[in-house]
């Protein structure tokens, strides 16, 4: 079967067939699609949605992506935002998926900041400049974390009960947990030595036990490097390893901080198979708001065809990449591996 293209378009350009720019970008490389438009400005049913987003995520038959955002741009540095993963579902948030959607805007409006709202949350991106490596960088400010939340992540904590710092046998025979939502469901354990077998194994528990984790959760291994520095690895439900979990991060650094390791503003660099970001605490009222700041790098942008992805595939892309971005990112992504290394850490680099 041939292929179907889409074909290169300039960021903001309709083509004059009526299509919208799709960029493809990443975020400690969780890669995503961002879409100009609300979801039903190129797809006329919630199934035909569904059927473009699985074909433009597949990494064999589409184009390949851990999911896409669809953004509708207001005009005035606020815009509204739609997520779905590969499977076509859709999320609530993609925390390194808001870094690419963010950046985009502050790139289009030239501003030091935007606000997207995404379900009934608000997110403000920032700029944060460059790295030395020339890597391009934002700040989004997440919701509060939860360490009660109604719906319960471990059963027995029943709703608005805390599950910090347990032993837990049903999720592992010896190692502690602690149960957050962000507003993602996560469990976190921290570790004293990173074994990608045991993250592995548990992961899996926690996916084969609904009695237990009754919605499911995502799951992160945090060994700390140092006072202010720690390495994190996510098994993500549905998905398994991944190079970097947004909402993980956050949940890992508020987790720090409920366990009393670290000070809630103090900036702590979270190092992942995909990259490195930083990630703190802001005081808001009685609840804590984590900051996640890292990379937000252009691979390269297609005109959304949606006839191509109502198609059966496979679809290819044959245009010109951002090797600027894409490079500078690889020489941070380099320099983040020797340290994991010299620490004795060895992530798979899925």
């Amino acid at each position: 079967m041939a292929a179907a293209h889409l074909h290169p378009v300039t960021p903001g350009e309709r083509s004059a067939h009526g299509g919208r720019p799709v960029l493809k970008a990443h975020g400690s490389r969780n890669d995503i699609f961002v879409v100009d438009g609300a979801p039903l400005d190129h797809f006329a049913t919630a199934d035909e949605l569904t059927r473009a987003v699985r074909l433009l995520c597949d990494r064999k038959r589409g184009l390949g992506s851990d999911g896409a955002y669809f953004v509708a741009d207001h005009g005035d540095g606020t815009a509204r935002a739609w997520f779905y993963n590969p499977d076509g579902s859709e999320a609530l948030l993609c925390g390194n998926g808001m870094r690419c959607a963010g950046r985009i805007l502050l790139d289009r409006h030239q501003a030091d900041s935007v606000v997207v709202e995404q379900g009934p949350y608000a997110f403000t991106v920032r700029d944060r400049g460059r790295t030395s490596h020339g890597v391009r960088e934002v700040s989004v400010e997440l919701p509060a974390v939860d360490f009660a939340p109604g719906t319960p992540i471990v059963a027995e904590a029943g709703p608005h009960g805390e599950y910090v710092d347990r032993l837990l046998p049903a999720f592992h025979p010896s190692r502690n947990v602690t149960a957050v939502a962000v507003p993602n469901s996560h469990l976190i354990t921290v570790v004293d030595a990173y074994d990608e077998a045991e993250l592995i194994e548990t992961g899996r528990r926690v996916a084969g036990s609904p009695e237990v984790f009754p919605i499911g959760a995502n799951l992160s291994f945090v060994r700390p490097l140092s006072d202010d520095e720690v390495f994190v690895h996510t098994y993500e439900r549905g998905a398994g390893l991944t190079p970097s979990c947004g909402s993980g991060i956050a949940a890992s650094r508020a987790t720090l901080s409920r366990l009393g390791r670290v000070e809630p503003e103090r900036p702590v660099t979270v190092r992942n198979p995909g990259g490195v970001a930083r990630s703190f605490l802001q005081p808001v009222g009685d609840v804590w708001q984590p900051v996640l700041e890292g990379n937000a790098t252009l691979v390269y942008e297609a005109e959304l065809d949606p006839a191509v992805l109502l198609g059966d595939g496979p679809v290819e892309y044959a245009g010109a990449a951002h090797m600027t971005e894409i490079s500078a990112f690889a020489e941070l992504s380099r320099e983040n591996m020797k340290v994991l290394h010299e620490a004795g850490i060895h992530p798979t680099e899925v």
